[in-house]
């Protein structure tokens, strides 16, 4: 542990309550400190001795873009109840897993975490942190399997922030740890057609949008299902902020020109809260096994095409022959479609209208729609109950990232033998799996699968049995 330094002077200020610490002056002296380990949220984190309007305690301190092992002098920025959050001065010792980062954005794009760090210390810290997790939950696993990694390049799927100035326009993701948009030249993990959109959105809008116009940019790159390889395969939607003016009937037309001049796929805007489509020469599909589903403006696909297919293949393993499945937080069906040429009947339960309709009508074109059952649902407050449950073999659950506790507590009543359990978040998957091995299920499996290189992010698969 560490003590804080006096090499600058800290002048009094006056005592404040605890509820209004955050943000630090900036001259406030910096401080020396070893890194014992990288946090969940993918910061270097160390223990500190450190005095705050007169007060002297043990704080937690949080260093992006450090490594375990590593000596530094940082800049504290601000103080919370968790701990100091801060910024690297100077590299006193550096970590030997310290690496060269491969994208000129980084540490301040908000996309990576892990450039610096060797990718395959990487790949050591997304498996224990879940080992991690679930032995404090007291889960037992079955069988830890190698994780899996997406390689460069190949993340389909993003959400830009788009803000315009008087002198242009910036198209990037938000600063970590600060208010910037940084656009992500050279990056690594985005496929090349989503920085190419990137740019070409950039320049669009540093001409045709006026200053202060600010959007949230959601993109999908589908598959290529057409003979004509110059057809367009990515789907933008333009979610404008509040605050800032809607689009006028000229913006909206040459908006559509230029979705047709770089042949999108699909091109939506919002109009008074709901997506507007303006441009799709043709109903753009992603395949889910034998199924094309149309997903919405701003649908959630899986990061990339192969840890979707990872998981697919997951999801097929645990089903073995069974053919009675429900579905919980089924979005469009990219976990239960691919199941659907075999199995009896599927209930796809999910919150969003659009994304229900998506997956039916796919089911529906297919020939297979007879199968299915859908039902609009909120599964957190109101979470399927036993006898809805009754009559299936297995249940998948893909929950977002706060878990599925009170689906799950249900779960654990019902005669359902098999559960694909799906989480981005290893607190709430060990969470929810103490859940069920406590009303009987065991752990056969787990396999994590990490579509978000040099990100704090990975997504989880277990494979639950009575």
């Amino acid at each position: 542990m560490a003590r804080q330094s006096h090499r600058r002077p800290v002048q009094k200020r006056t005592k404040k309550p605890n509820g209004q610490a955050g943000r630090l002056p900036r001259n406030t002296a910096p401080i020396e400190v070893r890194i014992n380990h990288v946090g969940g949220r993918g910061d270097g984190v160390g223990k500190v001795l450190y005095t705050h309007n007169y007060n002297e305690a043990v704080q937690n301190i949080f260093v992006p873009a450090s490594l375990p092992g590593e000596q530094l002098w940082v800049q504290p920025m601000s103080l919370t109840a968790q701990g100091i959050k801060a910024q690297i001065i100077e590299i006193i010792s550096p970590s030997p897993n310290r690496h060269a980062p491969r994208c000129d954005a980084f540490p301040a794009c908000g996309g990576c975490r892990f450039q610096h760090w060797d990718e395959t210390e990487i790949r050591k810290w997304k498996q224990n942190l879940v080992i991690t997790f679930l032995e404090r939950s007291h889960v037992p696993i079955g069988d830890m399997r190698p994780i899996y990694s997406s390689p460069p390049r190949s993340r389909r799927r993003a959400n830009f922030h788009l803000k315009c100035f008087s002198g242009g326009a910036v198209v990037g993701f938000r600063e970590y740890m600060g208010r910037h948009i940084i656009a992500p030249y050279g990056c690594v993990v985005l496929h090349p057609a989503l920085l190419d959109l990137q740019t070409k959105l950039q320049q669009f809008a540093s001409v045709h949008f006026p200053a202060g116009f600010a959007a949230d940019v959601h993109t999908n790159l589908l598959d290529k299902h057409s003979s004509n390889p110059d057809d367009g395969n990515i789907c933008l939607y333009l979610d404008p902020i509040s605050s800032t003016q809607p689009f006028s009937s000229d913006l909206l037309a040459k908006l559509g020109d230029w979705a047709a001049n770089i042949k999108l796929a699909r091109l939506s805007v919002t109009d008074h809260g709901d997506p507007m489509t303006l441009f799709a020469p043709e109903v753009p599909t992603v395949c889910f096994g034998k199924v094309a589903v149309s997903p919405p403006p701003g649908a959630f696909l899986q990061a990339t095409r192969d840890g979707e297919t990872m998981l697919q293949a997951s999801i097929a393993e645990i089903a073995g022959p069974d053919r009675h499945f429900v579905d919980l937080f089924s979005g469009c069906g990219t976990l239960s479609l691919p199941l659907l040429d075999r199995a009896a009947a599927l209930l796809a339960v999910e919150q969003s209208e659009l994304a229900l309709s998506a997956l039916k009508a796919g089911a529906d074109a297919a020939g297979l729609g007879g199968r299915v059952t859908v039902k609009v649902r909120n599964l957190f407050s109101t979470p399927l109950i036993e006898h809805e449950l009754a009559g299936f073999d297995m249940a998948i659950l893909d929950p977002p990232r706060r878990g599925a506790a009170a689906q799950c507590k249900m779960l654990a009543k019902t005669d359902i033998a098999k559960i694909a359990m799906i989480s981005c978040n290893a607190s709430s998957f060990a969470r929810d799996a103490a859940i069920l091995i406590n009303a009987g299920f065991k752990l056969d499996w787990v396999q994590v699968i990490d579509q978000f290189l040099f990100s704090n992010h990975l997504e989880i698969v277990g494979a639950f049995n009575r």
